[in-house]
Parts: C-alpha cells; sequence; structure tokens
C-alpha cells in the first residue's frame, strides 16, 4: 500500500465509530509528518486509549507537535495517558512555563510510572518545587524518585534546613538520606556547576556562604539533639561548609573528642570569628597533652580562618616530630594560602570578613608579611616534597597557592623521583612556566605519573587548539606510540588527544 493511500485509510479510521480502530489510526498517523491537527483533535476523545495513542503520535512529530494538547493530557483521569503525554513532551524537547506548570502538578502523581521522567525533566531545567511537594518523596522506596526529589529541594535556599530536619526527626532510613544530602552541601547547588560563568559561580558561593537563618537554626538544633557520632560529623562539616558563626560554640564542645574532633576544627575553621581562632590556637599550639591526629586538624583549621601570627606558628611547626603535626601545619598553610591566590575564594573571604561582625579582615594579598612567609614556605614544603614524596599530594595542595614556588620547579623537575617530577610538572602547567619542547619530553619518562601528566597535558591544549599546526605535526607521532602505553591512563589520554587533532587538521 502507498503512502498516500495509507494516510486516505487512516484519515478515514480517526472517525471510526470504534475505539480501537481510532487508535489504531491515530498510531499510524503518528509515523506521518504534517498531521498534527488532526491528532490533536483526537488529544480530546472520549476514550483513554484514543487519547493515549494521540499522545504517542504527538511526540513521534517532533518539533511540529503543539504542546498544549500534551499538557492537558498530563492531567489525564487515565494513568497510562498521563505516562504517555509525559513521555511525548520529554521526546519532542517541550520546555517552557506550561511544560513546567504541568509537570510540577504530576510530582505527588502515585500511579505515574514515568514520575522519575517527571522530576528529572523538573531538575535538568531548575524548575523551582515547594519544599512540601518534594518532602513525601523523600520517603519512597524508590531510589530513582527520592533521589531526585533531593537534587530538586537542593535548588532552594531552605534545602539544608529540610534536610537537617529529617536528620532530627525522621525514621532511620530517611534520616540517611538527608544525612547523605548533607555530606555534600555544594552537590547540585545551583550556579556552581562546571558550565557556569565566573560571576554566576561566585553568587553561588555567596548564597552557600550566607545561608538563609533558618538553615542556621535547623543544623544547631540537630546537632544539639544528636547522638551519632557520624551524624555529628556529618552536621559540624555541614555547618563548617556554611561558615557559620553560630557554630563556634557549639564545635568547642566536641574539639578534644577522638571521633569528633576534626570535623569541630572544621566548623570552627568555617565560623571564622576571632573567638573560633583563639579556640583553635589555644587547642594546637597551647600546653598540655593532645591527641597529634586532633592537634593535625586544628592546625587545619587555623590556617582557614587566622592571620599571619597563626600562619608563621604554622611555618615553625613544619619540622615537628610527630608526621599528623607537620602535615597539618603544611595543609594549614594552604588553606592560609588560599586566600591570597587571586581566586574567588579569596575574594569571598574578603566579602565576608566585611559582613559578619567578628570576622577579622585578611591583610592585602601584596602585604609584605604575606610575601615574605609564602617564599619562606615555598622553599620548605618544596624540600619536604623532595624528601618526603609519600605525601606528594598534601605538599602539591599548599604549593598550588604559592607563586612563589615557581624558580623551584626547574630543579624539582629533574628530580630522581617520579612522584615528585610529576607534582612539580603539575605546579608547572598551574603556574605557566612549561614549554612545547619540554612536555614532549616528558611524554616519555620512565615514571607513569609523569607521563599520564603530560598526556593530559597535551590533551587539553589539543582539546582547546592551543597548538600550532608545526607542533601538533610533532606531537602526532608521539601520541601514536603512547597509544600503546602500558599505563591506562595514557593511553585513554593520547587516543583522545589525537582525536583532536584529526578535527583540527
Amino acid at each position: 500500500m502507498l503512502a498516500g493511500h495509507q494516510i486516505t485509510f487512516f484519515l478515514r479510521e480517526i472517525g471510526s465509530a470504534d475505539p480501537a480502530r481510532r487508535a489504531a489510526a491515530a498510531k499510524g498517523l503518528g509515523h506521518m509528518a504534517g498531521h498534527v491537527t488532526e491528532l490533536a483533535a483526537l488529544a480530546a476523545d472520549p476514550d483513554p486509549r484514543v487519547r493515549a495513542a494521540a499522545a504517542l503520535a504527538l511526540g513521534r512529530q517532533g518539533e511540529a507537535a503543539p504542546t498544549g494538547p500534551l499538557v492537558a493530557l498530563c492531567a489525564d483521569p487515565d494513568a497510562e495517558v498521563r505516562r504517555r503525554a509525559v513521555n511525548a513532551l520529554d521526546r519532542i524537547g517541550a520546555s517552557g512555563p506550561e511544560v513546567a506548570a504541568g509537570f510540577v502538578q504530576r510530582i505527588g502523581d502515585n500511579e505515574l510510572r514515568s514520575r522519575p521522567l517527571v522530576l528529572d525533566w523538573l531538575r535538568r531545567y531548575a524548575v523551582p518545587v515547594p519544599a512540601g511537594s518534594l518532602l513525601p518523596l523523600i520517603a519512597e522506596p524508590d531510589p530513582r524518585i527520592w533521589s531526585l526529589a533531593a537534587s530538586l529541594l537542593r535548588l532552594l535556599p531552605e534545602a539544608d534546613a529540610v534536610f537537617a530536619d529529617l536528620v532530627r526527626t525522621a525514621p532511620e532510613e530517611v534520616r540517611r538520606r538527608g544525612l547523605r544530602m548533607l555530606a555534600s552541601p555544594q552537590a547540585g547547588l545551583p550556579g556552581i556547576g562546571a558550565g557556569a560563568t565566573p560571576e554566576t559561580r561566585e553568587a553561588a558561593w555567596r548564597r552557600l556562604w550566607d545561608p538563609e537563618p533558618l538553615v542556621v537554626r535547623a543544623l544547631l538544633a540537630a546537632l544539639e539533639a544528636e547522638t551519632e557520632p557520624f551524624a555529628r560529623n556529618v552536621l559540624l562539616g555541614a555547618l563548617a561548609a556554611r561558615r557559620v558563626p553560630e557554630a563556634a560554640a557549639p564545635a568547642a564542645a566536641w574539639l578534644a573528642d577522638p571521633e569528633c574532633g576534626p570535623s569541630a576544627a572544621s566548623a570552627l575553621g568555617g565560623a571564622g570569628t576571632v573567638e573560633a581562632v583563639d579556640l583553635l590556637r589555644r587547642f594546637a599550639l597551647g600546653p598540655g597533652p593532645r591527641e597529634d591526629r586532633l592537634r593535625g586538624a586544628a592546625l587545619r583549621a587555623l590556617g582557614t580562618a587566622g592571620g599571619v601570627p597563626e600562619a608563621e606558628s604554622l611555618f615553625g611547626l613544619l619540622d615537628d616530630p610527630a608526621e599528623p603535626v607537620r602535615l597539618g601545619a603544611a595543609e594549614g598553610l594552604g588553606a592560609f594560602f588560599q586566600r591570597f591566590d587571586g581566586s574567588v575564594h579569596g575574594r569571598l573571604e574578603r566579602w565576608r570578613a566585611e559582613r559578619v561582625p567578628g570576622q577579622p579582615v585578611p591583610p592585602p594579598a601584596d602585604d609584605p608579611a604575606v610575601r615574605g612567609l609564602a617564599r619562606r614556605t615555598a622553599e620548605r614544603l618544596a624540600r619536604m616534597l623532595a624528601l618526603d614524596v609519600r605525601h606528594a599530594d598534601t605538599y602539591h595542595n599548599a604549593l598550588w597557592h604559592l607563586p612563589e614556588a615557581r624558580p623551584l620547579l626547574p630543579a624539582l623537575l629533574e628530580h630522581p623521583e617520579g612522584r615528585v617530577r610529576s607534582t612539580a610538572l603539575h605546579l608547572a602547567e598551574r603556574f605557566g612556566d612549561i614549554g612545547f619542547g619540554e612536555r614532549l619530553r616528558f611524554l616519555d619518562d620512565v615514571h607513569h605519573t609523569v607521563r599520564q601528566g603530560a598526556a593530559l597535558s597535551f590533551l587539553l591544549l589539543a582539546e582547546q587548539r592551543g597548538l600550532t599546526p608545526d607542533e601538533r605535526d610533532t606531537l602526532r607521532p608521539r601520541l601514536v606510540r603512547g597509544q600503546g602505553d602500558p599505563d591506562r591512563f595514557v593511553r585513554t589520554f593520547t587516543t583522545k588527544a589525537l582525536a583532536h587533532l584529526g578535527r583540527a587538521g
């Protein structure tokens, strides 16, 4: 049968008195372009089988399909019709306020089998949904539903208050879900994602560091009522991430606790008040017996909130005989200099200090005392890196915020230990102190982490079209050889870089 004859047959059949024949005709027309008017009319058919078939057929019409009839079918009395309409709207890529309103109405539809699709659509388009509509879904047994509902809650400024109340009052399984969300307070926060502009990301961080009063009250109430160390650590971590000044007093009570001390120290560092810094200083630097691990945690937090005198004290502990203390001091110095490296973090620190009572204002980044300490710290950490390769990541993270490390990198790049070379290579990339030829040399390094770093650098350059035609010609055979490397990361990076070179060519 020719297509024209088929269309004539289907158009005749949609007027049949038999609902089954009308439904079959609608499905048939759905495969033919240019009949959305007839299909939209069938969306009002008295038989649910026909309405479901019309929704299915409209979904096959692509962008030509009108969204109005499909949105109306989302509220159909028949669950199968609603499912077909939801699926069709998703299939044609429909969006806008009308669709959002229709999907929000389906959040509590227990009969709707495609409810996860509705929630995913709302999350994808960052549609704000009232917390009261989402809260019942956190208790759903289906992980697709409760996790998507929790992600939608994250879009609301009061999200952490909802999760904290669940931790304090909900049954065990729902309580665990609230803890899971509080353990990652930045995950899903609007504006912090990879595609966000710097301005959007900075605004998101400001919202995180300036929480709603009800969020602060709920977190503090949950912490006061908590009896389990694991949950207490999560709540202290959430308060630290939110930089809550009011967390200083309750956190101080747990600073010497073997299980909760490190989280309490982080909360004090996040609070950042003069009183919090004084508590950390006395605990980490004062007299009396303290567990080295807890002292190290307090030193890390001291760098987060302290000033130059505290940072000088951290520098003095880089040769402490206790390893947790040495590493805590190094991490604390990294946290201190992160506030002065020109990143968004430093701007946020100054913004927060200027608006929150009791917050000491950091000195300017070019303050001679800051830069002098930075030079001495870079030199000391570079020596520690060369002597203590096991903790290369700790020294790397601290040096990342110290441009004063740049003159020290050439010697580290020639160090006999591979982990030292790979760390130095990463830092050289960070500070823009490595050229094409040297990067190419490291593709043949005997240590796999060095080859990984070089291969990843070339992949990023290839993605960004940052290579000249001559450089691409020189690099291509080396990348081909890298595909036989024993290290799987090197193989992956070189394969992807080759693909980008091919597109660039």
